[in-house]
């Protein structure tokens, strides 16, 4: 009974991540299972607040105001256990971001199913003034249960004004289709990614951000998304709305190290913890 339960979680899942519904899921979720546990925390909604290595995949355009070199990682567990982790590096102007889907074998009585499939982000950012301008490039490819392959790029722009940001990325504006062995294929979807964020300090170790952003608006299901942080010192708490359910996040920040931890409620397919690692040099 265990088995079947896992494997209707976990084929749920790929559902999710590999088939179109609504235009709100399709080719290149992968990407939006997310790469930092920050932002997770926050509901996703990064796009506009993007100040760490989280804009590599969040909002490339802040890269050009990046200070420093960062080595990041991330897993994730839950979800019927499939298995989302990610590595990435991050430096002034530029940075690339690895990922990593698996189901791992889950067997049923007419053998062993399994999906897996792997994702490359490498973005790029320049500042002028006020203004950040940047692309993202994506490259898709699933290996199981049959291989193909496919990119996007993703220009994006964030303006800066003291304490406001707003950002915008127009998804999948171009790309070549997922092609899979057989010859079928899964077209990406273009979209708009819209962000604000607003963040205050009212005394030297106490910020406070505020951020929402709406996604998917050329769809017919666009999504909201919002969040809220705090910091005061080296500890941070946040908490969101990703459009499913409610997040929360914690996090420790040293010298060069920082640990951030999210959680992602679900009422369908169960919660899930998400763990990131940033080393600063």
């Amino acid at each position: 009974m265990r088995t079947w339960v896992h494997a209707l979680i976990v084929c749920a899942i790929v559902a999710a991540v590999t088939l179109p519904s609504g235009g709100v899921e399709g080719v290149g979720t992968l990407f939006s299972l997310g790469s930092s546990g920050r932002a997770l925390g926050m509901g996703g909604a990064f796009g506009a607040l993007a100040d760490d290595e989280g804009c590599v995949l969040y909002n490339p355009a802040a890269l050009g105001w990046q200070k420093e070199f960062g080595l990041t990682s991330l897993l994730a567990s839950g979800f019927g256990g499939v298995v989302h982790g990610v590595v990435g590096f991050a430096m002034p102007y530029f940075g690339v971001n690895l990922f990593l889907l698996d189901s791992g074998a889950i067997p049923t009585d007419a053998g062993s199913f399994r999906y897996a499939s792997q994702g490359f982000v490498a973005s790029l950012g320049v500042p002028i003034g006020p203004v950040g301008l940047g692309v993202r490039g994506r490259l898709l490819r699933v290996s199981a249960p049959t291989a193909g392959s496919g990119w996007a790029v993703d220009p994006a722009i964030v303006v800066a004004l003291d304490s406001i940001r707003v950002a915008m990325m127009f998804e999948g504006a171009f790309s070549e289709s997922v092609v899979y062995e057989g010859g079928a294929d899964e077209a990406w979807s273009p979209s708009l990614r819209l962000g604000a964020a607003v963040t205050l300090s009212p005394s030297p170790d106490v910020l406070w951000s505020l951020s929402f952003e709406a996604a998917e608006l050329f769809s017919t299901s666009p999504t909201l998304a919002a969040g809220l942080e705090a910091w005061i010192g080296g500890l941070g708490a946040r908490a969101g709305f990703d459009g499913r359910g409610p997040t929360f996040g914690l996090s420790v920040r040293f010298v060069s190290l920082q640990l951030d931890w999210a959680y992602a409620m679900r009422s369908d397919l169960g919660d899930s913890h998400r763990v990131s690692f940033t080393y600063r040099f």
